[in-house]
């Protein structure tokens, strides 16, 4: 298999990694499922998920882009004229949002967002204390030129 381009200042290292004959199994099927070519790639790109996860986790201040997904229950009173009332107070921080229908009560709203991360935590929050919002899901991401 062939490895992608490097960059003139990226320095690659050999490293070797001791797993289960079962975990390597299952990463070998979701290698190829999603079709990426190869396990240094595959690695690469689970490292690099790993260290935004675990490294924005805990980022109190300063940019990020992300998503908030929503379950909500259309039906209940004003949940709906409520969310629409957020997405324009915090029109400086949503790039873009999706709205699906899941099924005749529920559905899932994707809110693509960027700026401040307190800024955006705390959407965040006012989104959690809807009444009719059954789940909320927080995605911190970083901009591509910001990982390893």
């Amino acid at each position: 298999m062939e490895e992608p381009e490097k960059a003139e200042s990226e320095k690659f290292i050999r490293f070797s990694v001791s797993l289960s004959e079962d975990l390597l199994k299952e990463f070998d099927k979701v290698t190829e499922t999603l079709g990426i070519q190869g396990r240094s790639d595959a690695i690469r790109k689970a490292m690099r998920d790993f260290i935004v996860n675990y490294t924005w986790m805990d980022k109190s201040e300063g940019p990020m882009a992300g998503s908030i997904t929503i379950i909500l229950d259309h039906e209940t009173t004003g949940i709906m004229d409520e969310l629409t009332e957020l997405q324009h107070k915090h029109i400086n921080l949503i790039a873009s949002s999706m709205h699906v229908h899941l099924d005749e009560r529920d559905c899932m709203i994707v809110l693509a967002v960027r700026g401040d991360v307190k800024n955006v935590e705390k959407l965040n929050n006012e989104l959690l204390a809807l009444k009719g919002v059954k789940l909320v899901k927080y995605t911190i991401m970083t901009s591509g030129s910001e990982l390893p």
